[in-house]
């Protein structure tokens, strides 16, 4: 009797001793995850949040980058002329800065993230004798204060802000086209291209000789709102 009863005893602590077990274990599993589900939380909050800040000023500079064409055309030109003279004031040679922009921004005014290409070409038209090249350069540091450069093509290479090209008369040069697309938040300031960044240097036998201007002209355009030129779509005015 005493066996059979603590036998039956026995059995029923035993059987009875698993459930609070699996009770303890599931209830430590559900803390466990609950515990992991707020640190993921709380270590994606922060990084949410920075997203969120990011979010506005990526979202400005992706609608400039996009932003339809506005500009106020102008019909300012300045295409320096150069020449060679000699200690009596003969002039020895000549020649002219082809420059053109398409569209026009100088005279005018542009909005932030408009585009526009600039062309130059050097062509010297009378080679003095004994020359043997000339070196071409142009200072482009306002333009580049207000524009990002999107593309230089044709003979001519930019450093820095200097764009320069080798003539070696009779040989003639061809255009270099620059692209500009006006930076944001340049709103308000003017950028402007005078004779005075012009440079060239001709190599002349043993020595470099140099050269005159012949006019000393300043042309400029002026970066504005679109509000201010009406831009609501792509527009090219004037």
């Amino acid at each position: 009797m005493y066996e059979a009863g603590d036998t039956s005893t026995g059995r029923k602590r035993g059987a009875m001793m698993p459930v609070p077990r699996m009770r303890r274990g599931a209830r430590g599993a559900s803390g466990l995850g609950v515990v992991v589900a707020a640190m993921l939380l709380g270590a994606s909050l922060p990084g949410s949040a920075a997203a969120a800040q990011g979010q506005p000023a990526a979202a400005a500079r992706a609608t400039a980058a996009h932003a339809p064409e506005c500009i106020q055309q102008g019909n300012a030109a300045l295409n320096p002329r150069f020449y060679w003279r000699n200690v009596i004031g003969t002039r020895l040679g000549e020649g002219v800065i082809h420059e053109s922009s398409a569209p026009n921004p100088f005279g005018g005014r542009i909005a932030p993230g408009s585009t526009f290409s600039f062309w130059w070409r050097p062509d010297t038209t009378r080679n003095p004798v004994g020359a043997q090249y000339h070196t071409q350069r142009v200072n482009l540091a306002s333009i580049m204060a207000v524009a990002d450069v999107q593309s230089v093509t044709g003979p001519g290479s930019l450093a820095g802000t200097t764009l320069s090209a080798q003539e070696t008369p009779p040989q003639k040069l061809g255009d270099t086209v620059v692209t500009f697309r006006i930076r944001p938040g340049t709103e308000g300031r003017t950028a402007t291209l005078s004779s005075a960044h012009h440079s060239l240097t001709t190599r002349w036998l043993f020595a470099n000789i140099n050269n005159l201007w012949e006019n000393t002209a300043s042309i400029s355009f002026t970066v504005a709102s679109r509000a201010s030129l009406g831009c609501d779509s792509s527009s090219v005015l004037g």
